[in-house]
Formats: structure tokens, C-alpha cells, sequence
């Protein structure tokens, strides 16, 4: 089974006109959505081109799933040569917008919340903290509010993360926030999340709605040291799983998550099993 295989959900069939039908079933996701661009000639978000694709049947998948969002945000990243992207915003590349002239005073809009990628609740990760010689990536799902708020991984005062690396690596505690990438560095550990942006409220895993993933498949491929990926929690390795094929060159290690939520196991116990990202 293929990552795009994994990417998908069901929904109910839309009958076509026979002509239509024989078209689509020829065209290619990339084919499709290039052509619904063309025709509405503007922008659109990956959940828009989605809900249209779906409405029109462009392209229909065949298991007669749903197109999901993530799955317009891989197959547009792939060619990149035809469209251009602006986080979830599609649009193709010397594309002339044409934009009709009102004949009447412009009533208000109101989108659905699905139209909206940055209402309220919608969240968007960080950069990864890596670098050549990385030789292990630790995921997490994405930021938590405290996190988000002041621009730094892992940054709840309750969040152990950055006690355990330190234990784990006999370092000393860093107290600012350049010194724990040090450390990091310096331990040839690398930190990012499975999740590139998402609608979540608070800080909770289980409430990530409708995400879109990170290129984990371009993190891997051009870190060429990377020997192991550990999961700070079962939900980031759930969504990997979700949308990412295991290597079988790399190791694959399930870790107690690190969140002030997680108060099933004690400080000693949780540094014990985190140790396992160590050995080669």
C-alpha cells in the first residue's frame, strides 16, 4: 500500500453523462485539479479544490473514496512545475486572474467554515529543528497553545520534553530556548511534527481536525544520517501512519508523550523507555 493509498476516506458516488465519464476516468488527480483552476480562474484553498472535485468528478478514485484535502496539498507539492502554493492556498503558476466586474452593489459573503484556513482554531507548526548530521528525528503532532504563542517547541511549563533530553544526554538543564537547540544539535537530535497546519482548539491531540501533514517523505530523504524516528506520543505516530510509508532502513520507536496531559507514568520510567531513541 502506497502514502497516497493511506490518504484516503469514503463518500458517496456521483453520477456523470456517459461523455463525462469516459473523459474523467482518464484524468489524472494533477489533470483534474489543473483543469477546475483554469476554469474558476482564481486561487482556491485544498479544501475548496476537494470539495469541488468531488461535487464535479473530475477525477474519481478507484474506490469511489472521497478526494481529502491532504491529498490535493501532496499532488499539488509534486508538481510543482505547474501549480505554486501559499500554505493551503493553490493557484497555477502564470496563472492571469480574471476577476468579473459588479453590475450591482456586492452583498457580504459568508463562507462556510470549511472555506476558512484561518479561522480561530486552525493551526500551523513550526519549522524543523535539524541539520545534516541529524541521526535522530523526534515527531510530535504540532505546537500546543503555549508553544505557538511564544514561537518555540515544547514550551508549557509542564511539558517534560526538554528535562528528558537533557537526562537522557547527561547535560545539565538549558534555560533558554538557543541553548536547547544547542543541545539538540549537539545530540544529533532533530525535532518537527507530523501535522503542517490543522484545526485543533486548546492544546488537546485529540482534538486535531482536518490536517495537513508535513513533507516527511523530503525530510528523510534529505537527511541522509537519519537512523531513527521516535513518536512523542501515540498520536503523532497515529498520523504518520495515517499518511507515511515506514522505511525499513530507519527505526521506528513509540515514546510516552511528553504533555502536561500524560500523568500516567513518573519522571524516572518515561526517561527509561525515551532512552531508547539512543541506541543504534
Amino acid at each position: 500500500m502506497t502514502s497516497s493509498d493511506k490518504r484516503e476516506s469514503r463518500t458517496a458516488n456521483k453520477v456523470l453523462p456517459m461523455d463525462d465519464r469516459q473523459q474523467n476516468e482518464n484524468m489524472t488527480l494533477h489533470e483534474a485539479i489543473e483543469k477546475l483552476l483554469r476554469q474558476t480562474g482564481r486561487p482556491m484553498t485544498t479544501q475548496q479544490i476537494a470539495d469541488e472535485l468531488n461535487k464535479n468528478g473530475y477525477y474519481k478514485k478507484k474506490d469511489g473514496s472521497a478526494i481529502q484535502a491532504f491529498q490535493i496539498y501532496g499532488r499539488t507539492r509534486n508538481y510543482a512545475n505547474i501549480f505554486e502554493r501559499d500554505g493551503s492556498t493553490v493557484s497555477l503558476i502564470g496563472q492571469t486572474i480574471t476577476k468579473s466586474k459588479p453590475t450591482t452593489a456586492a452583498k457580504p459573503i459568508t463562507l462556510k467554515q470549511t472555506e476558512n484556513p484561518t479561522s480561530a482554531s486552525t493551526k500551523t507548526s513550526f519549522d524543523p529543528i535539524s541539520n545534516s548530521e541529524t541521526t535522530i528525528l523526534i515527531l510530535g503532532t504540532m505546537p500546543g497553545e503555549k508553544s505557538l504563542e511564544l514561537g518555540e517547541y515544547y514550551e508549557h511549563s509542564r511539558n517534560r520534553f526538554w528535562k528528558i533530553i537533557s537526562t537522557i544526554t547527561n547535560n545539565s538543564l538549558p534555560l533558554t530556548y538557543a541553548d536547547k537547540k544547542e543541545l539538540l544539535m549537539k545530540s544529533k537530535i532533530g525535532v518537527w511534527d507530523v501535522a503542517h497546519k490543522a484545526n485543533r482548539k486548546g492544546s488537546l491531540d485529540s482534538s486535531i481536525e482536518d490536517e495537513e501533514p508535513n513533507d516527511l517523505d523530503g525530510f528523510i530523504a534529505r537527511h541522509k544520517n537519519l537512523k531513527v524516528i521516535g513518536f512523542n506520543g501515540a498520536k503523532s505516530e497515529a498520523l504518520f501512519d495515517k499518511y507515511f510509508d515506514r522505511k525499513s532502513d530507519l527505526k521506528y520507536i513509540s515514546l510516552p508523550s511528553t504533555s502536561p496531559a500524560n500523568t500516567g507514568i513518573d519522571f524516572e520510567n518515561i526517561c527509561k523507555i525515551w532512552r531508547q531513541i539512543l541506541t543504534k
